[in-house]
């Protein structure tokens, strides 16, 4: 029955007013929660009153959240969202643990095959610039996409928000340009004032969060969303991590894959120029005898490489 109000809410999304539509957005992507909802905390969750709550729902066919709640029990798979595993110790602790960062990378990997993967993956590898920019806890996880792009493709940022403006994020990024926010719960108030701006100026908003963002589609269709572990205290990055890896080789695919050797070449060169690096250098340059032009050598050698291969 999930699937049927599912269905229902997407069929009829473009008949929805902008307050049916926070509602709708949150329904879709909280289905595990309701259960526990009521007219007046759902309205409470995305700044409705409960008599738009209940308005909404009878635009629907119900009388109201209990009647919704009762057919979506008629499904077996209703019982699933909403049972809490038992605590446990030890090694069964472990093998749960495993067992929930398997079904995250799982659902993750299943968002590569939607429309929305699309049209992200074409924003990243096509704008003519790309501003990163990431919460609080989860500030890492922005620095680390923005670092790892940077690699494959230029005009890469990553926005600290230091200057206390977002400058380069709003004011330097154009209709061609392309804005990456990253937070999870509890968000950040920059996330959501910075997910606003950004859209009002009209530059195309890319949003990597989780399930529970209701509002993220209510500013740009550009979402991508990891599921919920709500029965873990904890945050887990796992899934953060695995959908920076599809992006990343989806991009790599969309730009190219010699341009991007050569960008990520002549990376490695700057690198051993002003940096250097610990152990050999690449197999046959030996020590002065390297080529006057590193980056051509280094080229070379990796082609070598990857032609044995």
């Amino acid at each position: 029955m999930t699937q049927d109000l599912k269905k229902k809410l997407k069929n009829r999304w473009h008949t929805f007013t902008a307050s049916e539509q926070r509602i709708a957005g949150y329904l879709l992507q909280n289905l595990g929660g309701l259960p526990f909802e009521t007219a007046a905390s759902l309205g409470q969750r995305v700044g409705v009153s409960a008599m738009t709550v209940g308005r909404f729902l009878r635009k629907l066919g119900y009388a109201g959240v209990a009647e919704m709640k009762e057919e979506l029990r008629g499904g077996t798979g209703w019982l699933k969202l909403y049972h809490s595993p038992p605590s446990t110790e030890g090694q069964d602790a472990r093998n749960e643990n495993l067992e929930a960062e398997i079904r995250a990378l799982s659902a993750t990997h299943a968002l590569a095959g939607g429309e929305e993967w699309k049209a992200v993956v074409h924003l990243l590898a096509s704008a003519d610039r790309v501003s990163v920019a990431s919460f609080q806890l989860g500030r890492f996880l922005g620095l680390m996409f923005a670092s790892l792009l940077q690699q494959i493709r230029p005009h890469v940022t990553f926005a600290s928000g230091v200057d206390g403006a977002y400058t380069d994020v709003l004011i330097d990024s154009t209709e061609k340009s392309c804005v990456v926010l990253i937070d999870e719960r509890r968000y950040s108030r920059h996330f959501r004032i910075l997910a606003r701006e950004v859209a009002a100026r009209g530059i195309p908003l890319v949003i990597l969060t989780d399930s529970e963002c209701y509002w993220a589609h209510q500013l740009t269709p550009h979402v991508l969303m990891l599921p919920i572990q709500a029965e873990r205290a904890w945050h887990g990055f796992t899934a953060f991590g695995m959908l920076f890896n599809l992006l990343l080789g989806a991009v790599i695919r969309a730009r190219g894959s010699d341009a991007v050797y050569e960008r990520i070449e002549q990376i490695t060169a700057m690198r051993q120029q002003f940096i250097g690096f610990s152990g050999p250098g690449p197999a046959g340059a030996a020590a002065g005898k390297e080529s006057r032009n590193p980056a051509t050598t280094r080229r070379a050698s990796l082609r070598k490489g990857r032609g044995r291969g």
